[in-house]
């Protein structure tokens, strides 16, 4: 069965969620007839680089052919670009341009982008090079001078859900608990490929219809009933519940040091909703509003205590081969009243 992120690939500018500037700018170069031979894609992972570069491609050959995509991540020496510049002497056989889609391009080693530099300052007639990548701030000043730069935004949380809802009902036909969503959509942060690729993985676990407890089980992560209890144990100090919970924790076979990085997102969550009074830029789900409220009556600065315990435990952790002692011991001192 095809993957759910290939199969709701877009396959037009009209089909790309969000980055409308972007998709406005492109489509207008391809009517007039006035795109560019050199462009750079930038932005998080997920956001859409790549995939526009294929429109792009595909929409300025009126369809014919197909660009050449070249990962840079393994193809990124000197002897790999001086290929493409012998390649690019040649016309397309199948198309009016030739596309080279490079991805990853910020892995060109020094070497690499100087061979580079001089195919983009005098490219071959009707060749276009689109680079795509993560870490912009690693590409040369000199190359950077020579493409047109796009700029790909995070997709917003309710870009990705609308997108999610919309596989769910109109590709998929399977029933599902918004909760559930709305949970896939905040844990992407801005990527719609890791969304759709969680989706896809949490309908492989669900029998019948999508929960949210489905998806905290298929993607491994803690529950939030087990989250809030550890949270009210520490912030109300109640040692021997909190150590027995912990030990569940762990005889559940989940890591420790995983479960403590999630923890500490968890508890930030919990602060920001004591500024913010709602869950718009939590990953939490609404669903736990009556717990989140009561864990509003402990007093603001316990909650920041705890807080900063957590991000300092989870930096001792980093490279203790026993965590569950180290959080055992840390948990105690904070219970107990002694900070250290």
């Amino acid at each position: 069965m095809k993957a759910l992120a290939l199969k709701y690939r877009p396959e037009t500018f009209d089909d790309v969620v969000e980055q409308k500037a972007i998709r406005q700018i492109l489509q207008e170069q391809v009517a007039t007839k006035t795109h560019k031979h050199a462009y750079l894609f930038t932005g998080g992972a997920g956001t859409g680089k790549t995939t526009c570069a294929r429109i792009l491609a595909n929409e300025i050959n009126a369809g014919k052919g197909k660009p050449i995509e070249i990962d840079a991540a393994s193809n990124n020496g000197v002897d790999d670009v001086r290929e493409i510049i012998n390649d690019a002497k040649f016309k397309a056989l199948d198309s009016e341009y030739k596309v080279y889609i490079l991805d990853e391009c910020h892995m060109f080693s020094t070497g690499a982008w100087n061979a580079m530099l001089k195919l983009i300052e005098e490219p071959p007639a009707k060749t276009i090079f689109i680079f795509c990548t993560t870490d912009p701030q690693k590409i040369p000043a000199t190359i950077l001078s020579r493409v047109q730069r796009y700029d790909f935004q995070r997709i917003t949380y309710h870009g990705i859900l609308n997108r999610l809802i919309y596989i769910m009902e109109e590709g998929e036909g399977r029933q599902y608990e918004r909760a559930a969503l709305e949970y896939i959509a905040k844990l992407a942060e801005g990527g719609m490929r890791d969304a759709i690729t969680m989706l896809d993985k949490c309908l492989s676990f669900s029998k019948e219809v999508l929960t949210l407890k489905d998806v905290v089980e298929a993607l491994g992560t803690v529950d939030y009933d087990t989250m809030f209890e550890i949270l009210e144990f520490l912030l109300a100090r109640k040692t021997a519940l909190l150590l027995t919970k912990l030990d569940t924790v762990h005889k559940s076979g989940t890591d420790l040091k995983q479960f403590m990085k999630q923890f500490g997102w968890f508890v930030l969550d919990v602060c920001k909703y004591q500024k913010l009074g709602n869950f718009e830029y939590l990953q939490v789900p609404e669903i736990y509003e009556v717990q989140m409220k009561r864990l509003m009556e402990f007093q603001e600065g316990s909650l920041l205590e705890i807080l900063r315990m957590v991000l300092e435990v989870n930096n001792l952790i980093k490279w203790e081969t026993n965590a569950k002692a180290l959080i055992e011991a840390r948990f105690i001192l904070h219970c107990e009243g002694v900070e250290g």
